[in-house]
């Protein structure tokens, strides 16, 4: 045989086994629970620069980890510069639709205020970074893997890694108008979380643009978010106002705050793929029944100690007492006047 052929010979091979262990993977992230599975490469190229050019337009407001200095967000171009060993990234999903009615479908009084979907439930960096401490562990114990599981790293939304182009390049789904990922059946009411494998697994074909000529989500914003389809400047997103600002009464505009104490859905809310998507199947991030539709004078005079008992294991506690009263009281006096 010649040299030519062994190697044609040894790269089918090589393919092969990367397709049978990607095949295991995709199978154990099923059987842990995760809702939707990816394999992409280490590499963003393009998305990077996207995100890039976004952060030094000043879109990521004042989150410093999104625009940090250029050798710090040269992280995010490819996740080799986090985990030297990754050869692979397998990109999974964990649903956290309800179908318990929305801010738009079930608007709030003006006593009540309203928390994102996402924080209605328990922390999702909780539940979804053991899960995926779980699909590590069955990577080193699947004889077909082998890796021990300290050689895999693993991200829920906590680290340098851009999840939504991860996802995207890994097929779950597309990156919409909002910015959100889109996943065909589940809608944009997903967690992402990524490991970052030593692994040779054989990729998934990207994930194609969906959202053809509709534009929902750009014209339900209430703060003009939206510098154009695709691009969000945070600086006018509610979220950013509610969960990241400092200073909420410094850079929230009342009259287009509406009720939100929390986070804003209703970009995803009137999204065409969201009508169909199905509630979640893991209890821990269906809604608890205090988190839906608060009143607003429960949430304020928390000091920080009857904060954190309010909001056990939460995702709200990305703010604080002292915060949160500031926008509550924002909205009751705007509905006073």
């Amino acid at each position: 045989m010649s040299t030519i052929q062994l190697t044609m010979v040894t790269t089918k091979r090589m393919d092969a086994d990367s397709h049978t262990r990607a095949l295991r993977v995709k199978a154990l992230a099923t059987e842990i629970g995760f809702d939707a599975v990816g394999i992409t490469g280490c590499e963003l190229g393009e998305a990077f620069h996207r995100y890039a050019d976004q952060m030094a337009a000043g879109y990521g407001a004042d989150m410093a980890w999104l625009h940090e200095d250029e050798e710090r967000r040269g992280l995010r171009s490819d996740v080799r510069r986090l985990h030297p060993q990754a050869r692979s990234v397998v990109v999974v999903a964990a649903n956290y639709g309800s179908d318990t009615p929305g801010y738009l479908e079930q608007p709030p009084t003006s006593e009540q205020g309203w928390i994102a979907r996402y924080a209605q439930g328990k922390d999702y960096h909780v539940h979804v970074r053991k899960m995926l401490v779980r699909l590590a562990r069955a990577f080193q114990a699947d004889p077909a893997l082998g890796y021990p599981s300290h050689a895999h790293r693993v991200f829920v939304d906590t680290g340098p890694v851009l999840e939504k182009a991860l996802a995207q390049s890994a097929g779950l789904g597309w990156i919409g108008k909002n910015t959100l990922l889109l996943h065909r059946t589940l809608g944009s009411y997903v967690f992402l979380g990524v490991v970052l494998t030593p692994l040779e697994l054989a990729v998934d074909p990207p994930g194609l643009d969906r959202c053809g000529n509709c534009r929902r989500c750009l014209d339900v914003c209430p703060t003009d978010a939206f510098v154009a389809p695709y691009v969000l400047d945070a600086r006018r997103c509610i979220a950013t106002w509610t969960i990241e600002s400092d200073e909420p009464t410094a850079v929230i505009d009342p009259e287009a705050l509406g009720q939100h104490v929390f986070g804003c859905d209703l970009c995803q809310e009137v999204c065409p793929w969201n009508t169909k998507a199905p509630a979640t199947t893991h209890a821990a991030l269906a809604p608890r029944p205090e988190n839906l539709r608060p009143e607003l004078e429960s949430l304020m005079g928390l000091d920080q100690d009857a904060f954190k008992r309010r909001f056990p294991k939460s995702a709200v506690r990305r703010t604080d007492g002292q915060r949160m009263d500031a926008v509550a009281r924002l909205i009751t006096e705007r509905n006073r006047s």
